[in-house]
């Protein structure tokens, strides 16, 4: 499926893929490394949690900052190639992982600068991203679902390439233009 949406009112661009598995996520990723993305424009989103027989956590041993829990190998995958990580637990939300630049975001609507107009703090830093409202709740709502965001954020033309790279008859990808 193929989404692209006018974002008139925002000076941001995103490419928003949403993915079922951390497998197809990684995949992605390494498509988007191979195509030589900037990944400082790269943010990874999930859940982090599944159910509540693993411990979960982020650590720091010397200069490594290592993910402990479900999925760990992929979460300490992502961690080497993106920086920023938080994990929170969310009021109304429940967990989040997050890597890559949305980290800022998200901490600033946590410290209540961009919430607002009915946003969670989650749904704050999409917006201000440039993610149109009438998406967010999609988003959120995946990711409730313990899918997988990866979002490029950037110029149109960074976007753009991340949308040919990630979009096809089976994955669902949706550029958000400003």
């Amino acid at each position: 499926m193929v989404i692209i949406a006018n974002n008139a009112m925002n000076k941001k661009n995103s490419c928003v893929s949403i993915y079922l598995t951390w497998q197809a996520t990684e995949r992605a990723l390494g498509d988007l490394r191979k195509a030589h993305v900037d990944l400082k424009k790269l943010s990874v989103v999930g859940r982090g949690y599944h159910g509540e027989a693993h411990p979960i956590g982020f650590y720091n041993i010397g200069e490594r900052m290592g993910y402990w829990g479900h999925e760990d190998d992929f979460w300490s995958g992502v961690l080497d190639l993106l920086s920023g990580a938080a994990f929170f637990w969310l009021p109304d939300f429940g967990p989040l992982t997050v890597f890559g630049s949305m980290v800022a975001l998200l901490v600033r609507g946590l410290d209540g600068v961009a919430v607002g107009g009915g946003f969670t703090v989650f749904g704050a830093a999409l917006y201000n991203m440039g993610i149109p409202r009438n998406s967010i709740q999609q988003y959120e709502q995946a990711v409730k679902a313990e899918q997988f965001l990866l979002i490029v954020h950037g110029p149109r033309d960074d976007v753009e390439q991340a949308f040919e790279i990630l979009h096809s008859e089976t994955q669902q990808v949706a550029v958000h233009r400003a």
